[in-house]
């Protein structure tokens, strides 16, 4: 009986793993793979907080605008290639002035390219500045199995740093990213790189297991426990790194240079109250800009002037000062 007992307590233990095991596979694919169609975001009604019409029109309006400054802008940058630490092929944009050593490296978010940066990056050319437009891992021309979420991103873009700096040994780099590539420059910022003298964030979240969290409620109306936390599991094993411990967040606490905060007021994506949280954590030179009519990533395309003007002010008074 006793042997019937645990073949049978067996069995059940390896049907509920193999269960679990197959829910954090479909989670941490659906999440993390860059062909999966988690791009294509559908929300409860109720999580939807709405842009006013007539700031959707603004938004609009901008948007096409400063896309085609940035395609336009796009022909005149270089392509490059570097290789990251675990020997993945990083592509990327680069365009540089003569005798300048200000530099910007700008970073996309999630399920985009560096494509969508070059409207971002011709505004530090024109100010002079070297720029660097990468495309993280598993994304654009990149090579990458899983998206990195900023965690691995941030080792890449001390990978990228040090091209910089193999370039030009005066460098002096600013970080600007936007939504994952706002995390990817904070969860940077607690490695304090050489030659980083300042970020820019733009709607990045608190940790990926809070981002995760709060889709995998807006989604699928699930909970947290135990669906992250076997999905978490899983992604330690497949992508190679701890929901938790990618945390903007905690690196923050540990970060030198200032930090300039920014965010749509009515974010439903990366919710706003996270840049609150963010700021917070900042124990430097900081401030913060919340533009509240603008959703996720929209802040620029609602007020391109005053968005730059209240960059440069912080990189100029705050930064270089």
């Amino acid at each position: 009986m006793k042997k019937k007992g645990f073949i049978i307590g067996f069995i059940i233990f390896s049907i509920l793993l193999s269960m679990g095991y197959g829910i954090g596979s479909y989670f941490v694919g659906y999440a993390l793979s860059p062909t999966s169609s988690s791009d294509q975001r559908e929300i409860k009604e109720d999580d939807k907080i709405g842009v006013l019409t007539q700031d959707e029109k603004i938004i609009s309006d901008n948007k096409q605008k400063e896309d085609a400054i940035g395609k336009a802008f796009m022909k005149k940058t270089k392509p490059m290639i570097i290789e990251s630490n675990d020997s993945t092929r990083l592509n990327g944009q680069y365009l540089t002035h003569e005798n300048n050593h200000m530099w910007s490296i700008l970073i996309h978010g999630y399920k985009s390219d560096n494509t969508n940066m070059m409207s971002y990056g011709i505004q530090y050319y024109e100010k002079g500045y070297n720029i660097l437009l990468p495309n993280n891992r598993a994304h654009g021309t990149s090579q990458g199995d899983y998206i990195g979420m900023g965690w691995l991103d941030k080792d890449d873009i001390a990978c990228w740093v040090d091209w910089i700096v193999s370039q030009d040994p005066q460098a002096q780099i600013i970080l600007h990213g936007v939504s994952m590539g706002g995390a990817t420059v904070m969860m940077s910022a607690g490695d304090n790189l050489e030659h980083v003298i300042g970020y820019v964030e733009d709607c990045g979240y608190t940790s990926v297991w809070d981002i995760f969290a709060s889709e995998l409620d807006k989604r699928f109306s699930l909970p947290t426990f135990p669906v992250l936390d076997i999905s978490n599991l899983v992604g330690r094993l497949k992508a190679g790194y701890d929901f938790k411990e990618a945390s903007s967040v905690e690196q923050l606490k540990k970060a030198k240079q200032p930090i300039l905060f920014i965010h749509g007021g009515k974010d439903d994506f990366v919710p706003t109250d996270m840049v609150y949280t963010n700021y917070e954590a900042a124990k430097g030179v900081k401030d913060i800009y919340v533009v509240e009519e603008a959703g996720h990533a929209q802040a620029k395309d609602y007020n391109p002037e005053a968005y730059w003007n209240k960059v440069f002010e912080f990189i100029d008074t705050k930064i270089k000062s």
